[in-house]
């Protein structure tokens, strides 16, 4: 396996609220944008915590590939069943241009614009309809970026097919509640979250992104 560089480059990562100007309740989806934001910066070590730059749009700089990909896990399992979110990531050098907004720019933040961008063109297309996530590193070799690509469009197939009842208890999951504290809060019974989690591939999701979450 082709080996990162000693000294990484951090990661830029830009997300976006899919199709929110049609929203019937923007306010509501502003708030809940906001939370989810607020929990990811919580939640995960970040080099510039994320901040919403625009109504429907965040940017945040982390440390490592692992660390964006684990905010973009949050913010997504957050806004859901309210909205859903495309993703950019990429690794480059950062600049900030307002230190006080939060606002940046540099490669990093030109290769996360190109993923996104990626990941809206594939989702206008039947057969990666499910694509949400994308990362672009110029200075990485192009069969890593690829493998990490691939992970990422079978991750977002898995959870992009899943029932409103999965996306439930797979979110549950990923914050580290019991199986038994899923069931109360979704309502169904102990042994139902087990069947979904072997049947739905909610596990399989689980543990890739809990491999993905360690990339450097």
């Amino acid at each position: 396996m082709v080996d990162l560089k000693v000294k990484a480059s951090p990661v830029a990562l830009i997300g976006d609220i899919v199709e929110s100007r049609t929203h019937s309740n923007r306010q509501a989806l502003h708030d809940r944008f906001q939370a989810a934001v607020s929990r990811a910066n919580a939640e995960v070590p970040a080099q510039d915590p994320a901040v919403i730059t625009v109504g429907d749009e965040f940017q945040g700089v982390y440390p490592t590939l692992g660390a964006a990909l684990r905010a973009s896990f949050v913010v997504r399992d957050e806004l859901h069943p309210l909205a859903d979110v495309r993703f950019g990531l990429g690794r480059g050098d950062v600049s900030t241009l307002d230190p006080v907004r939060g606002i940046h720019d540099g490669p990093a933040y030109w290769a996360a614009r190109e993923a996104i961008t990626t990941a809206e063109d594939k989702a206008q297309r039947a057969q990666t309809r499910t694509s949400r996530t994308a990362y672009a590193s110029p200075d990485e070799p192009p069969a890593l970026v690829a493998a990490v690509q691939a992970a990422l469009d079978c991750l977002d197939f898995m959870v992009g097919s899943m029932s409103t009842t999965s996306r439930e208890i797979l979110g549950g999951l990923m914050h580290g509640l019991a199986q038994h504290d899923v069931a109360e809060r979704v309502g169904i019974s102990p042994s139902a979250v087990s069947q979904r989690v072997r049947r739905d591939g909610i596990g399989v999701a689980l543990e890739a992104m809990a491999t993905l979450g360690e990339l450097p």
